[in-house]
């Protein structure tokens, strides 16, 4: 094997084994919430928009030894539809799904780009029973499939052979330009959703759900001549709940506190995170508060302290806030009254452990949505009808 061969097969294979263990992870979860689970496609009455841009460990030096220049960043665009009443029964609702996504790393980028198409199905359990304090469970079970491709190119690769103690670089940098080939990638997803009223200024929303990414393990080597790269497939659980505070003197609206939970499992628990927290929310605004903590299960590397740099356990401390831009800017109405329907979230991740703030001067996301809702039909139940917070607050879980 020459001088250039074996660097590029050493940098392929820790390109592959290294990067791309894990997939890619958003702290406003349920603002991107096909991407959490499948079977929230569809979710929200009408069509809905959503764009979501994060930009990880922005801080951390990389190929140019610079900070606040390339990092981790991750791009989402997701464009989806609800079909209710479906075979003109209003217990069921359909559900679709395009979306787009683009992960890079680094200076001399590695790239994961793709786009998959979801598809939901809703059946209500129990029915509307007005008079009961129970008053619905529903059954949510989602499908993605999408074609995914990754690549690694630049123009500024130096091997460990080009480079001399005392002269220093001894060629000039070397061109890579490697990609795979199109790949599919599955993910199912399941969901129970309940309301439960204790009484009429007092109500629970409950949602619980299971995601399987990745059920296929697809292939994506970058070389058709390497050993298959299988990316691992990844389990997510996720729980929450919506409770009504009563309404406090001289509010319009009332408020809610959403506490939610969140576990992943990817890679033989090399990814065994949970992320716990709540959401307060209300009409045009919403205010969350969570902690992020991840375990890997295995052990510390022989003769490190605390594990060493890879093995370290990971804490963060997550914020976010959102506002409806639309009820913002509707002044001619009272509060109660403004339209909604376009929503702007920010969330800043502080890196607590592991990698601290210091080293990456953390994690931001964006995340806008616009919901296009049509009229109700009139003979149309529409399972969603019901919602503990429809048409009251700007998220719904």
């Amino acid at each position: 094997m020459n001088r250039s061969t074996l660097p590029l097969c050493v940098l392929a294979f820790l390109s592959l084994q290294n990067l791309s263990a894990q997939d890619p992870y958003f702290s406003q979860f349920y603002a991107n919430r096909v991407y959490l689970n499948p079977a929230y496609a569809g979710f929200d009455p009408g069509t809905t928009v959503t764009l979501n841009y994060r930009d990880q460990w922005f801080g951390l030096p990389d190929g140019d030894i610079g900070t606040f220049s390339d990092s981790y960043r991750t791009y989402n665009v997701t464009a989806e539809m609800q079909v209710p009443c479906f075979l003109q029964s209003d217990e069921m609702n359909l559900g679709f799904a395009l979306s787009g996504f683009r992960d890079e790393a680094g200076f001399a980028p590695l790239v994961t780009q793709g786009f998959g198409l979801a598809v939901s199905y809703e059946k209500q359990l129990i029915p509307n029973v007005v008079r009961s304090r129970w008053r619905r469970l529903d059954l949510r079970i989602g499908l993605q499939t999408s074609l995914m491709q990754k690549s690694l190119s630049g123009d500024y690769f130096i091997y460990s052979s080009q480079l001399d103690p005392v002269i220093g670089l001894l060629d000039a940098p070397s061109s890579l330009n490697l990609s795979s080939p199109l790949y599919p990638n599955l993910t199912a997803g399941i969901m129970l959703r309940g309301y439960h009223k204790f009484s009429n200024l007092r109500s629970t929303l409950f949602t619980v759900g299971m995601t399987f990414a990745n059920v296929n393990e697809p292939n994506e080597s970058l070389r058709d001549a390497a050993s298959e790269v299988r990316l691992p497939a990844r389990m997510t659980f996720h729980f929450g709940f919506t409770h009504q505070i009563t309404r406090l003197k001289g509010t319009v609206s009332p408020i809610y506190i959403a506490p939610q939970f969140r576990w992943d499992r990817q890679a033989n628990s090399k990814l065994n995170m949970q992320t716990i927290g709540a959401y307060i929310l209300s009409k045009g605004f919403y205010s969350g508060l969570f902690f992020q903590y991840n375990f890997p299960n295995e052990k510390p590397a022989p003769n490190t302290p605390g594990g060493g740099f890879l093995t370290r356990n990971t804490s963060t401390l997550i914020l976010n806030a959102g506002i409806d831009l639309r009820s913002a800017f509707d002044t001619g109405k009272p509060w109660r009254k403004r339209d909604t329907g376009i929503l702007l979230g920010i969330t800043y991740d502080v890196n607590l452990s592991g990698l601290t703030f210091n080293n990456t001067l953390g994690v931001l996301e964006i995340n806008l949505r616009m919901n296009f809702e049509k009229d109700r039909k009139k003979d149309c139940g529409e399972i969603g009808r019901f919602e503990l917070y429809s048409g009251k607050c700007p998220v719904r879980f």
